[in-house]
């Protein structure tokens, strides 16, 4: 199954960091649609959810790793493991917003228990929240519009994917016979 999603790992990953490193706004990449996303295109969930996985490792090598980086991957995996295996734009749409929010909720935790920014008060754990929901604005309207962006790529995406692993099967093929 790996060698025919060879284009979306390949592809994805290096995009979906490259997304991370360059200059953005705060919390507003395509790192929840993909995970959202990645799992249908692929057809494969463990695949799909590595996918993001692999895009945040790779850009964390490059901008740093931070305390609560686990609670975050563990954040984008959940999200895969429950993104639609159809394309459903209902699914997908309830998806964005509960992924969004799901990542609100226990990235934000992550920073209130970890970090000593916050009392670990009931009173810390909301100013933690309510501190964050400027972040909260770029991630569900990145999410809603990466996920939108990738549904009306489909059909292009899986054509190229189909192209080019043709391309890499021929190419290693006149090495191996």
């Amino acid at each position: 199954m790996m060698r025919y999603n060879f284009f979306y790992f390949v592809f994805f990953a290096l995009i979906l960091a490259l997304t991370r490193i360059i200059p953005h706004p705060p919390n507003f990449t395509p790192i929840l649609a993909s995970a959202i996303m990645a799992p249908l295109l692929v057809k494969d969930r463990m695949i799909g959810v590595a996918i993001p996985i692999l895009a945040m490792f790779i850009s964390d090598i490059l901008l740093g790793f931070h305390p609560f980086q686990f609670a975050i991957y563990f954040t984008i995996f959940t999200i895969g493991l429950a993104s639609p295996m159809e394309k459903n734009y209902v699914k997908l749409g309830l998806m964005a917003i509960g992924g969004s929010v799901w990542f609100f909720i226990t990235t934000n935790f992550a920073v209130w228990i970890i970090l000593d920014s916050y009392p670990k008060t009931i009173e810390g754990l909301m100013t933690s929240y309510i501190l964050a929901i400027p972040f909260f604005k770029n991630t569900i309207i990145s999410t809603f519009l990466f996920t939108g962006i990738i549904v009306i790529s489909m059909q292009y995406l899986d054509i190229l994917s189909k192209k080019t692993n043709y391309l890499i099967i021929n190419f290693i093929g006149k090495f191996v016979k």
